[in-house]
């Protein structure tokens, strides 16, 4: 018998047995084929029981020594306080209790006190890490493998252990390399789409290849020839055509797409003198809908934008097209009616009134010695009512507000032989609300508020004006008033004269 203290060696036959159990078995316990109170022949001789207690009717029956009691129990942990999970539950109970040593002796060393360690201690001495005891079977193998330098991600995740590790049919783990070449040596070979070895194409894989597959392999193409949109994602010998050749491209967009150019008949590239450079109205999103920057000189704007080239360069001439309005829209001009610009001798530059947002509802701007607006701004024939002519209006107020200015009775602006300059009153917001500054101060206190007729009350004679009618001027008192005032004379242009600001 060994002694309990020596390193645990496979001398013992009951250790011997114990490890081919671990090492064949595996996933079950070695007391799933015999009884939890038995003893399988193979393990070899039953170990002595020098220590276990003199009453033998404890375990065996009284016929004779090889069969156990049917009834045997025992609570383990209730017992020797140590509880018994998984697996060591239904192993039989002389695999730990036996006469190699005192059972706590090895329980002490954890799991290698029982456990032969396959890994040769290369993965630690704590097995809890990745077994448990209900199952010798590593768990979560993938999650702690993301803890090394080379996390199982992709395909790499459900490839075998021992495609990788060597020696991990046995437990083996150590030695694992996490260069591509050491496994993908062969794939790099046989790769002829491209020649990777004829080729010189480096052996660290993953500068073009992903776990998650090998097909299809990302290249990263220089920054002077960014493969973007249509360019992504294509195949490299559609445009390296020639086999294994990948140097000397050109980076000219008619070494692929001169056939494009040449076919294109709106507007016929060729015919037209454009140049091969596609990058100047094409991208790469799309081969169609072009789009051309035209000249800072005649920018498409609004109207003018959104066009086909062929709806102002007729007949696919893109050279000398007049730059003039009247270049395109001379008919516009000739047959406009209202108004018409032939007889008004309007200009041909239409920008002068129209703009590129709308052709109706031009805007012209008027002489700056007669702004339209407010209610000036109305339509042309409001004013200029001869057809077709809009030079030599009169642009004084009344050669279109004369009647106006005769018809108005309050005041009434003939008989008070009122200006006929309308803007002297009134605005061009409203014509009904004219401002008349009389002469300072005649409406200032007592006068304030009077009504014109109140002084202005002679019919017959609307500027003349009356200060003794009033019912504080009596003669009788107003001649008692001014006795001894040099110049006194009982008319109203006197009392003006003397009392301008209408007081004493």
């Amino acid at each position: 018998m060994n002694n309990p203290g020596d390193p645990v060696t496979l001398r013992h036959p009951l250790r011997m047995a114990l490890l081919w159990c671990l090492l064949f078995v595996g996933v079950v316990a070695c007391a799933t084929f015999v009884p939890q109170q038995g003893w399988n022949a193979s393990f070899g001789p039953v170990v002595p029981h020098d220590n276990f207690p003199a009453d033998c009717s404890l375990c065996h029956t009284g016929s004779d020594w090889h069969t156990l009691r049917a009834d045997f129990q025992f609570d383990h942990e209730q017992r020797t306080g140590v509880a018994l999970a998984g697996a060591h539950r239904t192993a039989s109970c002389l695999m730990c209790h036996n006469d190699r040593g005192p059972v706590q002796q090895f329980a002490a060393q954890g799991c290698s006190g029982c456990h032969e360690d396959p890994h040769q201690t290369r993965l630690g001495r704590s097995c809890g890490d990745c077994h448990n005891e209900s199952t010798w079977q590593p768990r979560e193998a993938i999650a702690l493998h993301d803890r090394t330098r080379f996390p199982l991600v992709g395909a790499h995740a459900a490839v075998a252990c021992f495609r990788c590790h060597a020696g991990a049919q046995v437990g083996n783990f150590a030695g694992a390399t996490a260069e591509c070449s050491a496994c993908h040596q062969a794939d790099l070979a046989r790769t002829t789409n491209p020649n990777h070895t004829l080729l010189g194409y480096s052996q660290d894989c993953q500068q073009c290849h992903v776990p998650l597959g090998w097909k299809p392999a990302r290249f990263a193409h220089p920054e002077s020839f960014p493969l973007t949109n249509a360019h992504a994602g294509r195949l490299c010998v559609e445009c390296h055509t020639t086999p294994n050749a990948f140097q000397g491209q050109s980076s000219a967009c008619a070494s692929c797409h001169t056939d494009n150019y040449a076919g294109t008949t709106a507007p016929g590239h060729a015919a037209a003198g454009f140049g091969t450079d596609c990058a100047q109205c094409h991208d790469t999103r799309t081969f169609r809908t072009a789009n051309w920057s035209h000249p800072g000189s005649f920018a498409l704007t609004f109207g003018h934008a959104g066009r086909d080239c062929t709806a102002c360069h007729i007949g696919q001439v893109y050279a000398g097209t007049p730059t003039t309005c009247n270049g395109c829209h001379m008919s516009s001009y000739q047959s406009a009616q209202n108004p018409n610009h032939v007889a008004g001798g309007y200009p041909t530059d239409c920008q002068s009134c129209h703009n590129t947002a709308a052709w109706r509802g031009a805007g012209l701007g008027h002489p700056a010695s007669f702004p339209l607006t407010n209610a000036h701004a109305r339509a042309c024939t409001a004013c200029h009512t001869t057809p077709g002519v809009y030079t030599g209006q009169n642009p004084a107020c009344v050669s279109c507000h004369l009647t106006t200015y005769q018809n108005t009775t309050n005041p009434p602006h003939v008989s008070f032989q009122m200006s006929q300059q309308c803007q002297d009153c009134h605005g061009t917001t409203v014509w009904s609300n004219g401002t008349f500054q009389h002469t300072f101060p005649i409406t200032s206190g007592e006068h304030r508020n009077m009504a014109c007729f109140d002084c202005h009350n002679n019919a017959s004679n609307r500027v003349a004006f009356s200060c003794i009618d009033c019912h504080e001027h009596r003669q009788t008192k107003m001649n008692s008033e001014h006795q001894g005032v040099n110049n006194y004379v009982w008319a109203s242009a006197s009392c003006y004269q003397c009392h301008p600001n209408g007081r004493h």
